[in-house]
C-alpha cells in the first residue's frame, strides 16, 4: 500500500486488489478523520496497517459492493467507530457477500457488519462533507461534497473518462442523470475510488457525461434501425471484452447497452 498526505485535510492510501490479471486498483482516503470507503476483503491486511496508524471519527461508505466494503466489519469490532451507508443497503451489509469467483478473486467476500444510517452531512474539525445520491452504479450510491475546498469523494461514479463494461444492476440512464446533478455543484477535485486524485474534476466528469449521451444516442438510433441489443452490443464494442468474458456477461458491454 502507497500512503500520501496529500495536504493537511487529506491522506490518501493506494492498494491493488486481486490476483493478476484480475487485479485493480483501489484508493482509500482519509478525509479530517472520514475515511471515505473500506477497499476490499482481499487488501484487508494493508487496510488494517494503514488504519491502525491513522485516527479515524468514521467511515462512510458511498455503497455496499464489496470493494468498498472489505474493511467495515474489522471498523466496526476493532475501532469502535460509525460505518455510514444509505439506509436501503443496510440489510445486504448484514451479511456476509456471496459473489462470483471472479469478483472473489479480485475483490474477495467481505464479512457482515452492522451499518449505521447515513447521515445528510457529515462534519469534522474543519470540512463539512454533504452526502448527495448519485445512483447510476449502484441504486444507492452517494457522493460526498466538501463546497468551500471544491471536494467531490465520487466512489465509482466517475472511475474514467470512458465505461465500457457495466454490472448487471448498473442504470446508465441514473448515472446520466446523476453526473447532470453533480456538474451544477462547486468543485474541482475529484476523489475516485479505483482512479486516484484528478484536478479538472469538472471537466473530466463533463466528459464522461458527454461519453454516455454519445452511446446513448448510438443505441438508441440503432435499436430504431431494427438491430437487436445483442447486435447492437457487437456494433458499438465490436471486440470481446476480458471482463465480459471472465464474468460471463455479469460485468460486460451488453449490460450497458440494455440499461439504456
Amino acid at each position: 500500500m502507497i500512503i500520501k498526505k496529500l495536504n493537511n485535510s487529506i491522506t490518501v492510501a493506494k492498494a491493488k486488489s486481486g490476483y493478476y490479471p484480475l487485479q485493480l486498483n483501489i484508493y482509500l482516503y482519509i478525509a479530517d478523520g472520514v475515511l471515505i470507503d473500506a477497499g476490499s476483503a482481499n487488501m484487508l491486511k494493508e487496510t488494517k496497517f494503514f488504519l491502525k496508524k491513522e485516527k479515524i471519527s468514521c467511515a462512510a461508505i458511498t455503497h455496499v459492493h464489496e470493494d468498498h466494503t472489505g474493511a467495515a466489519a474489522w471498523i466496526k469490532d476493532n475501532l469502535k467507530v460509525p460505518v455510514y451507508l444509505k439506509e436501503n443497503s443496510i440489510p445486504e451489509a448484514a451479511v456476509k457477500s456471496k459473489i462470483p469467483l471472479y469478483r472473489r478473486l479480485t475483490w474477495g467476500n467481505r464479512e457482515g457488519f452492522i451499518a449505521d444510517s447515513m447521515p445528510p452531512v457529515i462534519e469534522t474539525g474543519h470540512l463539512r462533507l454533504d452526502v448527495i445520491d448519485a445512483p447510476g452504479h449502484h441504486r444507492d450510491h452517494v457522493v460526498f461534497h466538501e463546497k468551500n475546498e471544491g471536494w467531490l469523494f465520487t466512489g465509482d461514479l466517475y472511475v474514467g473518462r470512458k465505461q465500457v463494461v457495466a454490472f448487471k444492476d448498473e442504470n446508465i440512464n441514473d448515472a446520466i442523470k446523476s453526473l447532470k446533478k453533480l456538474l451544477k455543484l462547486d468543485f474541482d477535485t475529484v476523489f475516485c475510488a479505483h482512479s486516484g486524485v484528478h484536478n479538472k474534476g469538472k471537466e473530466k466528469l463533463k466528459s464522461k457525461l458527454d461519453f454516455f449521451l454519445e452511446i446513448q444516442g448510438k443505441v438508441r438510433e440503432l435499436e430504431q434501425s431494427g438491430l437487436t441489443r445483442n447486435e447492437i452490443d457487437k456494433r458499438i464494442y465490436p471486440e470481446r471484452n476480458f471482463w465480459s468474458i471472465i464474468s460471463r456477461g455479469e460485468w460486460s458491454t451488453l449490460n450497458v447497452i440494455e440499461t439504456i
